[in-house]
């Protein structure tokens, strides 16, 4: 095998991920699979035992059932969902049926020609590091085997199984639904075409919400658009909330990890403020203490929060990863990302955008309040913070060029006369942020999973936020 065929598999943020029929193919995603199984065997004592779950992207059942296949000729029992289903359904199948881990076939976020493979582990969380590079070390060690899916099931090598009832069960005895019983809120949720379907409505079953689904039929191009919840990917949602017919809006990504949300008017609350009304709710109504994580593109009020409170916090770089990796070993409260993904106390180590939705519409209900009133509340009682970010497209040819080109021009004395303002710290553990006095930052760093820069900034007014953004904006061309 050449070298430069091996170096197309490689597991990036959040599992491996590549172009529909040009690097991800039957033929690689059969090797990576054979190198997952050579992973678990050697990790795990038999009987070995992993599910295989998979969204709505084009062939994403049958790419499932490759690994599958895969699996169970190495001796591995394999679960295989029956349908597409949210990635934390997956990953709390893992934990409630005790399995050795879980294989799922996502692209997440990105455009619909992207397909992908995440790994989950046996506490339901996203692989770290240290399971992905053993991964990639068993790739092409060993020739690939396969059974068919019908010999995997005769032989009982192969369950094909329902994952949603497990799912849904659980996260309504999360939720409290005798608080949300009577709630007569007007909410609208957005599936993005994605693998959260209408589980919303299952969800709620029994309520008085007056629920809407929108965009809940499978469409692997997702209109044309990117199924991550951003206002300029949800165009219906964003004129549905501008109408004001609703109290709120709920968005999940492609394969429901992520959680977005919009308020009446069209205000897109940002996945920063979701996590934080999240920990507020969680400290203030439900009584619960415990640490607050962000990564390193988070909101600052989460430092603000964590220190009116007193609670432990911490800072991670990019990748929910390095967050659950903390929920294992600490008390955890609320450990979110800037893109969405939030875990919550009490329940898996892992993203749901379904159950983080929905905790907003309990704490509307709990407070009777509306989300711009507790939005309001926020930040009279903790400071006025504007969030942005962008991505510039980028070349994965020429990336690390202008990654390196950029950063450059950013070092020492330059920084200084460039932003015209003082920095207080330079943070390099994931890309460079920059750290000003009046507690406003910028982040640049390249993606794990896109050719894309990302660019992101926070400050106290719109204005200020978007002049940062800017700044680099036009570096970045500089150097390109």
């Amino acid at each position: 095998m050449k070298k430069a065929e091996i170096q197309k598999i490689k597991f990036g943020t959040d599992g491996w991920r590549g172009l529909i029929a040009d690097d991800f193919t039957f033929e690689n995603l059969r090797t990576v699979a054979q190198a997952c199984a050579d992973y678990f065997n050697k990790q795990f004592k038999a009987p070995r035992r992993i599910i295989v779950g998979y969204d709505t992207r084009f062939l994403s059942d049958k790419f499932a059932q490759a690994v599958a296949e895969v699996l169970a000729a190495n001796g591995i029992k394999v679960y295989l969902s029956d349908r597409p289903s949210p990635t934390p359904t997956t990953s709390l199948n893992i934990r409630l049926l005790g399995l050795n881990g879980g294989l799922i076939i996502t692209a997440s976020h990105n455009p619909g020609r992207f397909n992908g493979l995440k790994i989950k582990t046996q506490f339901g969380s996203p692989a770290d590091q240290t399971v992905t590079q053993k991964v990639e070390a068993f790739l092409y060690k060993n020739k690939v085997k396969t059974i068919s899916l019908e010999e995997g099931v005769k032989t009982r090598k192969i369950e094909v199984i329902n994952p949603i009832p497990k799912y849904i069960e659980t996260v309504r005895k999360y939720l409290d639904l005798d608080l949300l019983k009577n709630c007569n809120l007007k909410v609208v949720a957005e599936a993005m075409h994605g693998a959260g379907n209408s589980y919303h409505g299952d969800v709620l079953k029994g309520t008085k919400i007056k629920l809407d689904t929108i965009n809940a039929e499978p469409n692997p191009s997702f209109e044309g658009l990117k199924p991550e919840p951003l206002p300029h990917n949800m165009p219906k949602l964003m004129e549905m909330m501008k109408k004001g017919k609703y109290d709120i809006g709920v968005a999940t990504d492609g394969d429901a990890d992520r959680v977005g949300a919009v308020a009446p008017g069209g205000r897109f609350i940002t996945p920063g403020e979701i996590m934080c009304l999240i920990a507020l709710h969680f400290i203030e109504n439900r009584h619960w203490r415990g640490a607050l994580v962000k990564n390193i593109a988070g909101p600052m009020l989460m430092n603000k929060i964590a220190k009116h409170y007193n609670l432990k916090f911490f800072e991670t770089p990019v990748g929910f990863k390095h967050i659950a990796k903390l929920m294992q070993r600490e008390n955890v409260l609320v450990g979110g990302e800037e893109s969405g993904g939030i875990g919550v106390k009490n329940y898996i180590p892992e993203r749901d955008g379904i159950l983080t939705g929905l905790l907003l519409v309990e704490m509307m209900q709990q407070e009777k309040k509306s989300i711009l009133a507790l939005l309001d509340d926020m930040e009279k009682r903790f400071g006025k913070f504007r969030y942005h970010r962008q991505d510039v497209e980028i070349s994965m040819k020429t990336r690390e060029k202008v990654v390196s080109a950029l950063f450059a021009k950013l070092q020492g004395k330059d920084a200084k006369k460039i932003f015209k303002r003082k920095i207080l710290e330079v943070n390099t553990r994931d890309g460079m942020k920059f750290i000003f006095e009046d507690e406003s930052w910028l982040l640049i760093r390249p993606s794990g999973t896109e050719p894309i820069l990302r660019v992101y900034s926070e400050a106290h007014t719109e204005k200020e936020a978007k002049c940062l953004i800017n700044i680099i904006d036009k570096l970045s061309k500089i150097v390109t």
